[in-house]
């Protein structure tokens, strides 16, 4: 039932972002709190500077996701003799993402707040091309709930599995994460497409389900935290031998 559900909600989050029109005009514009401070603080002003940061945050964004979801959570069981856990660890990864992503989406066009340069664009003659690029969608931070859904994750898998083997690459595989992650957001506020409370809230959202929903509905029946008892009772390996087999493989 849970992944039938994702397999609902994964396709209607892409359909949802692909399909429906965004919304043209914000229902809400300008910063809030600590928002218009932090801004003129770190944003980046030049057409070159704004360029590299934005494609910075691309490659940073992507990478979190391709090392906790691609590597950690598929090739490192997989390449472990363990595939079983590489398929489960792998279901769990899409269906935090599954989740997130419907939540980020929907909020963009029900929030449909302005992007920080909003103002800026609708009163420069030069606006770039960024301008017309989902003008409304800056609340949450999307590339912060995809980096931080992967952090989540990550932290989530290397707490209950001994995915490198030692409790210390492990911790130190979330930290990793964690740090990756922070830095996507900090790039989106330096490139002026989110404000740091769109930063936040998509970090808060991504991480609540990348690191909730493993926790809640897979792990917490181990008997505590360590790599080793979270492999060996966490409920999606098995019953049996086949938990206790991927556990001595690791």
């Amino acid at each position: 039932m849970e992944y039938a559900l994702t397999g609902v909600v994964g396709p209607a989050a892409i359909a949802e972002y692909v399909v429906l029109p965004a919304q043209r005009q914000p229902h809400w514009t300008g910063g809030i709190l600590f928002d218009d401070a932090i801004r003129s603080a770190i944003r980046l002003r030049s057409p070159a500077a704004l360029a590299v940061v934005w494609t910075a945050a691309d490659v940073v964004g992507v990478s979190v996701v391709v090392l906790a979801v691609g590597v950690d959570s598929f090739l490192v069981p997989l390449f472990r003799g363990t595939p079983d856990v590489a398929l489960q660890v792998t279901l769990m990864g899409i269906e935090s993402y599954a989740f997130s992503s419907i939540l980020s989406i929907t909020l963009y066009d029900t929030v449909g707040r302005a992007r920080p340069s909003y103002e800026d664009c609708q009163n420069s003659s030069s606006a770039n091309a960024e301008c017309r690029t989902s003008p409304t969608a800056s609340f949450p931070s999307g590339h912060t709930n995809e980096a931080f859904t992967a952090a989540g994750l990550s932290c989530a898998n290397h707490a209950n599995l001994p995915i490198y083997g030692s409790r210390l690459a492990d911790a130190l595989a979330c930290t990793r994460d964690l740090t990756i992650a922070t830095a996507d957001g900090v790039l989106r506020i330096m490139g002026d497409r989110h404000y740091t409370t769109d930063v936040l809230t998509g970090a808060a959202l991504g991480f609540g389900f990348g690191f909730g929903l493993p926790t809640l509905l897979h792990y917490r029946g181990s008997a505590d935290h360590s790599p080793l008892a979270g492999l060996s009772a966490s409920p999606m390996l098995g019953a049996g031998a086949v938990g206790l087999v991927a556990a001595g493989r690791f």
